[in-house]
Parts: structure tokens; sequence; C-alpha cells
């Protein structure tokens, strides 16, 4: 019997390859991720909290609100690191323990932000205020892990997808550069 010309391809487009990935979650590279997230004296969590839950939601049409999930982050870091957790394009990645790095991320920004208050009203500065800045050492190395793990589950392990620095990305650099520059004069030279 005679092929028939006008039938469709037989090719299993659903099979991904290695170097592909998806878009559930967002994926950065870890580089990229750590510059921006301390650049921005972590205003970046802000946004990628964000990005994870409206990709998440176009891909899984839950009818989740993404911008109301960035802002009250601390109360949506479990199930964000749970559905991550549930996520993995190569069936192939060891167990990861959600529930302890989503607990661990909320009582670090829980701390950061607490001593963020402190220090705007005064109590214990510049005690408080040193605390605050150092809070984003240990929160951006825990994000830059979970971050590692969403691009390995998302089937771009190296985030090359996302590392090169976009406009507005170099923007946010330039204004976190004035705004650290504009903190440590006032930490040196007080009013």
């Amino acid at each position: 019997m005679p092929e028939n010309v006008y039938a469709a391809p037989l090719s299993n487009l659903d099979e991904r390859t290695e170097s592909s990935s998806d878009s559930r979650f967002y994926v950065v590279s870890t580089r990229k991720l750590l510059v921006l997230y301390f650049i921005t004296i972590g205003l970046y969590h802000l946004y990628w909290n964000y990005k994870n839950w409206a990709l998440h939601n176009r891909a899984t049409a839950e009818g989740v609100w993404p911008v109301p999930r960035a802002i009250f982050s601390v109360f949506f870091t479990h199930s964000l690191f749970q559905n991550v957790a549930h996520h993995d394009v190569t069936h192939e990645r060891a167990e990861w323990n959600a529930g302890r790095m989503a607990a661990l991320m909320v009582v670090l920004v829980f701390a950061g932000n607490a001593m963020e208050r402190l220090a705007s009203k005064g109590l214990g500065s510049p005690i408080t205020d040193v605390i605050s800045i150092a809070l984003l050492l240990p929160t951006g190395l825990l994000l830059k892990k979970v971050q590692a793990e969403i691009n390995a589950r998302c089937g771009d392990p190296d985030g090359s997808s996302n590392a090169s620095f976009s406009a507005a990305n170099i923007a946010w650099c330039v204004a976190g550069t004035a705004y650290w520059a504009l903190l440590l004069l006032g930490y040196f030279y007080p009013a």
C-alpha cells in the first residue's frame, strides 16, 4: 500500500532530549541568580518567587495568583518547594528534602525582615543593620541550592537557557550598585 503523503509525521514529539528544558519553573543560572540577588539586596527574591509561581500556574492551570504568592512568599514557600519536588523531567533526580529547605528559607527570610524592621526603627542599631545585611549571605546560598534543584528538575542543570544578563538585569545591577554605595556612605558618614 502506498504511503500517505498527507498524513501527520510519526515522530514522537513528546520525548525530550537531554538538552531541552521545560518551563514549569523559573530556570536561571545560579551565577546570574546570585549576582542579581546580592546586588539588589535580596529584592530579586520577590521577582524569583513571582516568576516561579507564574510559570507553574501557566503550566498547570491551577489558578494561583503569582503576585500575592510572591509578596507573601513566607506563606507559600513550602508549597512552591513541594511543587518543585514533585516535578522532574529526567525522572532521575534523587529525593529532595523540600520541607527542610522551605523551613530554613522561611526562617532566614523572617529573621532578615525582623532585623531590617528593628534597624529601621533604630532598635539595636548598628548591630541589627549588620545582621540584616549579613543574613543575605545564607539566604542567597540557600536560594542557589534551590535554584540548582529547579534547573536540574526542569532539564537545564546549568541554567544555560537564562544565563546572560538582559538590559533590564543590567539596569537593576546599576540601581543596586547605587543603593549599595548610598548604604555604605550612610554607615561610614552618618548625618
